[in-house]
């Protein structure tokens, strides 16, 4: 291929020469850029059409089926083999693998050990079903078919969720996965029948059969009912955390860690000035024969229901009532806290206080 500038017709011009499929071509250009860029044209022609030959009928048919793969899904043939060689480089770590990681680097964190063994007991189950399966690699439909395995209800896959859910992001944070399979996982409908909640005169005979037969419980059972904090927040108070006003919950006692102060309301005031063990000792095993002495049933989280419920109606204010259960919004409220009861039940259950002649 040869360029040199000629006089064409009477006219300075730049000629290339050159041979295409095996014939001689002359072409003339106003411009040397416009020749040399001809020339590059031809050049990669030539390129490609020795490229070309030199590959098999096979190889042939084999990268035409990749190039209309490829089109199908909106890609070029090159971002294929980009983001193949991305995912090569990855690092393929198994879920058991990731799991003996995750579970030291979470020892070293500000969780508390009941957190600590709850999520050691979630992530230990996924480690059996899923074990040898490398994290990039699960997949929402593989969790949900672990909850049917399990037969789990929505409530406790959503506690499920909620444990393993960061072990997924971590995972992701370390390069062992590209997103978080919990996030996209189906659930269960959940339940729509209404929280279980005491009936006043249910509430009233918890609290005085505690008096008359296991004083120690009165507080664990007064501070849930008529403050609606929760259980374990319970177990984490003191005396020193109730004033004549207020309950304090800490941040280090409080779930959310979220520092708050619950009202001392009149009735509560006065079944606290009973005494009692706080926090309450062996309170599983003294609570479940106190319930049965009552001929009572017992449900997750009814007295913090009962007390949301009874709360709203004497008062009014949804803002009020999720302020003391702690929570950020009254969202949490009505999806999964409130049952109805008419202002004449609320007006009955503030009113509950302890019957000292009983005991007599």
């Amino acid at each position: 291929m040869k360029l040199k500038k000629v006089i064409n017709q009477g006219n300075p011009r730049w000629r290339v020469s050159a041979y295409v499929m095996g014939e001689r071509r002359q072409r003339f250009f106003k411009t040397r850029n416009d020749a040399r860029q001809w020339m590059a044209t031809l050049e990669a022609d030539s390129n490609c059409d020795g490229f070309w030959t030199r590959l098999t009928p096979a190889q042939r048919v084999e990268i035409m089926e990749a190039f209309v793969a490829s089109s199908s899904l909106g890609f070029r043939l090159t971002d294929c083999v980009d983001h193949f060689q991305e995912n090569k480089n990855k690092v393929s770590t198994t879920v058991r693998e990731a799991v003996e990681t995750y579970l030291e680097t979470i020892d070293d964190k500000s969780y508390r050990d009941v957190t600590i063994k709850q999520v050691r007991l979630q992530l230990d189950q996924l480690a059996m079903e899923l074990g040898s399966t490398p994290c990039r690699e699960v997949t929402c439909t593989m969790m949900e078919q672990w909850f049917a395995k399990r037969k789990w209800k929505r409530t406790t896959i959503d506690g499920v969720i909620g444990k393993v859910g960061p072990f997924f992001t971590w995972c992701i944070r370390e390069g062992y996965s590209d997103y978080n399979p919990c996030k996209e996982a189906r659930r269960p409908k959940a339940d729509p029948s209404p929280p279980r909640i005491f009936s006043p005169f249910e509430a009233g005979e918890l609290l005085q059969r505690a008096f008359i037969d296991d004083n120690g419980l009165v507080p664990y059972i007064a501070i849930g009912l008529f403050a609606g904090i929760r259980p374990m927040e319970i177990q984490r108070l003191s005396w020193r955390d109730i004033s004549g006003q207020y309950i304090e919950v800490t941040a280090n006692k409080s779930k959310t860690r979220q520092r708050r102060l619950v009202e001392v309301l009149p009735n509560l005031s006065e079944w606290l000035q009973l005494g009692g063990e706080l926090p309450a000792k062996n309170k599983r095993k003294r609570l479940t024969s106190l319930v049965a002495k009552c001929g009572l049933e017992w449900h997750p989280d009814i007295m913090r229901h009962s007390f949301a419920s009874y709360h709203l109606a004497m008062f009014q204010s949804a803002e009020k009532t999720a302020l003391e259960l702690g929570h950020r919004d009254s969202t949490m409220l009505f999806r999964h806290y409130r049952e109805l009861v008419v202002k004449d039940e609320a007006k009955e259950f503030w009113n509950l206080k302890p019957k000292l002649n009983e005991k007599m």
